[in-house]
């Protein structure tokens, strides 16, 4: 929670253009992306950090669910980094953005499907989570050049 909020600070100062506004964005955004893409899988599970290495963590979680979150990782970890080129005016940052948003949109309909046959709240988070980040990611995808200003 405290990576979101500082991440929406930076956002907030990039937007007004207040010094040192890069150095926020980029420490926050880029913390929050690594550990979507290294403890994705953890985090989404409800795995504390004691417990990544033991056994016990894992029982009663399938494969499917271990990959899915595995995914959603990875792509909420692409999207991230994709909002911090976007706002600093980084080149590629569409190109991020735009794989981010297919590898996110995936995943939003493998939650989905398997949500249908299993109706678990792990499920719904991941579709909620990747919901709220696809609508980001459009809006930055759309507005980043108005938003931000050309580079």
């Amino acid at each position: 929670m405290i990576l979101i909020i500082g991440a929406v600070v930076g956002l907030l100062m990039a937007l007004f253009d207040i010094p040192l506004s890069s150095l926020i964005v980029s420490l926050f955004f880029l913390v929050l992306a690594l550990l979507y893409f290294y403890l994705g899988f953890a985090l989404f599970n409800g795995i504390r950090f004691r417990g990544i290495f033991k056994a016990e963590s894992y029982k009663g979680l399938g494969p499917w669910r271990i990959a899915v979150a595995i995914g959603t990782g990875l792509a909420l970890s692409d999207l991230t980094v994709g909002f911090l080129f976007t706002i600093l005016n980084y080149p590629m940052a569409e190109s991020l953005l735009t794989f981010g948003l297919v590898l996110t949109a995936i995943m939003l309909l493998l939650a989905a499907i398997r949500n249908a046959k299993e109706k678990d709240r792990f499920y719904r988070n991941i579709i909620l989570r990747c919901a709220v980040f696809i609508i980001i990611g459009t809006v930055f995808l759309l507005l980043s050049a108005d938003l931000f200003g050309a580079p």
